[in-house]
């Protein structure tokens, strides 16, 4: 080779090295810049649930979380890459680790009584949580994220279900739970007051057992009529004195009890009466869509539209002022309404009972407008004055739940199936709290592995006998090439 060859060799070489660093360098600033990643577990459960995500997405405000834990390199690495995927939603969220050993009045000032808690600041808005598990931070996201207190009333005075009594007809167990939700649950008297709160998120008639006054009546009747939310638990049996709220709402609430012949299903879930129906199939509703397990519901009523109604305007259903209906949590084929005494073993009969698949629940949903103003049709002569008081009008969707049990809310029950996911949905739907609907906790599927005592040995026996059989092979192997 020439000179000129070698020196253009090694010019080659030069501009080679120098595009390799720079390619590595390239590379290195966009893995630092830029992360792409995707969860390959067969229920996504390495990555934040959809309802997580839309609620990160959705806070504008700096969020500030604040560990206290030891200087532990592995706590801290762990804990920065969990705090990564709510990163990966919402870009600002600051992580600060502090050891409370090293620094006491910062932690005594933000009310840290023991290492390994969080502070959780959103805004001026701040909370203390003792654990990072998803669940946990979409609950204190979901307090300290909204604006207006979710004040849910219970109208007492009719011997109703009491939200705070521990006892198993109470519903303690749910009141804490949505406590930690952000939901203020307060008992009301409407004979005190002669009203109902007006900042509530929504009222609810707990399954009463004595008459309402019509005074009553007529308060609850004006607050349906201006829009208010409403949670009504019925049991069999009577109304007691809310048949006018029964015919406002376009409703025939049923007296008798439903009741399932399905004694292989009750076998597989334990049911010992067959009065305590099991819901297992849910329809297209938000309220019920996530729901992955059964719902009980012992000694329930249907519940269904009026069908008096129906057949006075058959062109549009039984629709009641303005009211859309969507049925909700439909029994087996196997139930059905007994309209008697449930004694003894009890058969259905063709001419008394009402054979399912039944409804326990009606979900009644209604547009209402909030403006003082009157239609514009009637006040206003101008074509543009009348698309400007169109424009202005305050359009609220009015939500009332029905169902046809109180007792699956009850301290008994709620811990049965899906019945605290249920009713924690219940009450983020009537606060219109579409978002924030709760979420199942991700379990890796196939994490156990059940084998019997024969099994056990085999695997024993593998599990030394491999090891061994790979050395006598090796063994063999090293004594022939020796002969040679």
């Amino acid at each position: 080779m020439s000179n000129k060859s070698h020196i253009a060799l090694r010019i080659q070489n030069v501009i080679f090295s120098v595009l390799f660093v720079v390619i590595i360098g390239l590379m290195a600033w966009l893995g630092k810049t830029y992360h792409k990643g995707f969860d390959a577990t067969q229920t996504q459960r390495n990555s934040l649930s959809q309802t997580t995500q839309q609620l990160l997405k959705r806070i504008d405000k700096p969020i500030s979380l604040t560990a206290y834990v030891p200087d532990d390199a592995v706590v801290h690495t762990n804990l920065r890459q969990l705090i990564d995927k709510y990163k990966k939603y919402n870009d600002n969220i600051k992580l600060e680790i502090i050891n409370p050993d090293l620094d006491p009045a910062r932690a005594k000032q933000d009310g840290i009584e023991y290492s390994g808690q969080l502070l959780v600041k959103l805004g001026e808005n701040s909370e203390k949580v003792n654990s990072v598990d998803e669940q946990t931070m979409l609950d204190v996201l979901q307090r300290l994220s909204r604006t207006e207190p979710r004040l849910v009333v219970f109208v007492e005075g009719h011997n109703e279900r009491t939200p705070y009594s521990d006892k198993s007809t109470g519903m303690s167990d749910l009141a804490k739970v949505l406590e930690q939700k952000g939901f203020l649950l307060q008992p009301h008297n409407i004979l005190r007051t002669q009203s109902l709160p007006q900042n509530a998120s929504f009222v609810v008639l707990a399954a009463p057992q004595k008459e309402f006054l019509e005074g009553e009546v007529k308060i609850i009747a004006e607050y349906l009529k201006q829009g208010g939310n409403l949670l009504w638990l019925h049991e069999p049996g009577s109304l007691h004195g809310l048949d006018n709220i029964e015919q406002q709402l376009g409703l025939e609430m049923n007296e008798g009890t439903l009741l399932d012949a399905n004694t292989a299903l009750q076998e597989m879930l334990g049911i010992q009466h067959p009065a305590a129906i099991a819901i297992i199939d849910y329809g297209p509703s938000a309220l019920t869509t996530k729901l992955a397990a059964h719902t009980l519901f012992p000694f329930a009523t249907p519940i269904q539209r009026d069908e008096s109604i129906k057949s006075r305007d058959p062109e549009n259903g039984p629709k009641v002022g303005g009211w859309q209906y969507q049925p909700l949590l439909t029994t087996l084929p196997t139930s059905w309404m007994e309209s008697g005494y449930i004694q003894g073993n009890v058969k259905f009969d063709d001419d008394a009972d009402k054979p399912g698949p039944l409804d326990i629940a009606m979900a009644l949903t209604r547009d209402v407008d909030l403006s003082d103003e009157a239609s514009p049709s009637e006040t206003v002569d101008d074509e543009e004055e009348a698309k400007q008081a169109m424009q202005n009008k305050q359009i609220k969707e009015q939500r009332v739940l029905v169902v046809g049990d109180s007792d699956f809310m009850l301290n008994s029950y709620i811990g049965q199936g899906s019945n605290l996911e249920l009713a924690s949905n219940i009450f983020n739907w009537l606060s219109v709290d579409d978002d924030l609907l709760s979420i199942k906790a991700k379990v890796a599927p196939g994490t156990t592995l059940n084998l019997s005592t024969a099994g056990r040995i085999g695997l024993a026996m593998l599990w030394l006998g491999l090891p061994l059989l790979l050395l006598l092979i090796g063994t063999l192997r090293w004594h022939k090439r020796r002969k040679r």
